[in-house]
């Protein structure tokens, strides 16, 4: 039987648990009728546990962005990372989350950014993120006089 703590637990790993009236809540009102958590019985919480891992599995589903496409996104906000000289730089997934905000207008959680992106908006993001990345690989030339950060490691150096 689920526990309160798990339900909390799964929920907060799917990026649902954001105060009272989250997604979280919502699920649980839906599948039980119940507003608070802990009004649950065993019985609704096993069932609301169920919903949970329903929604959280991964399979492809058809229409939403191919794992191709989520590889090369990925692989474009680890290079932006990469790029970055700020000295605190965002984590990959903050950092995709706040791209499908700006870019595509869809709220996206960290844990899971690409979660409710389609194939179309997939295109859009990428296309977008390889003109950021493009960006910011001229910034860095500029800066570094020619050598790009990242490159240059892997580059001989000139120092006698």
């Amino acid at each position: 039987m689920a526990t309160i703590k798990q339900l909390y637990a799964l929920a907060a790993n799917m990026g649902l648990v954001h105060g009272k009236d989250d997604a979280f809540h919502q699920i649980v009102h839906t599948v039980t009728g119940k507003e608070h958590v802990s009004e649950l019985t065993a019985k609704e919480r096993e069932s609301v546990f169920e919903e949970l891992q329903q929604r959280n599995r991964h399979e492809q589903v058809a229409g939403m962005m191919t794992e191709a496409q989520q590889h090369y996104a990925w692989w474009l906000v680890y290079r932006l990372k990469e790029l970055d000289t700020s000295e605190n730089p965002a984590p990959a997934n903050e950092r995709l989350a706040g791209a499908v905000q700006k870019i595509l207008g869809i709220t996206a959680s960290p844990k899971d950014p690409l979660r409710w992106v389609n194939f179309q908006n997939g295109s859009k993001l990428i296309e977008m993120l390889k003109r950021y990345v493009k960006s910011s690989e001229q910034k860095v030339v500029k800066q570094d006089d020619g050598i790009l950060t990242g490159i240059s490691e892997r580059l001989p150096t000139n120092d006698l």
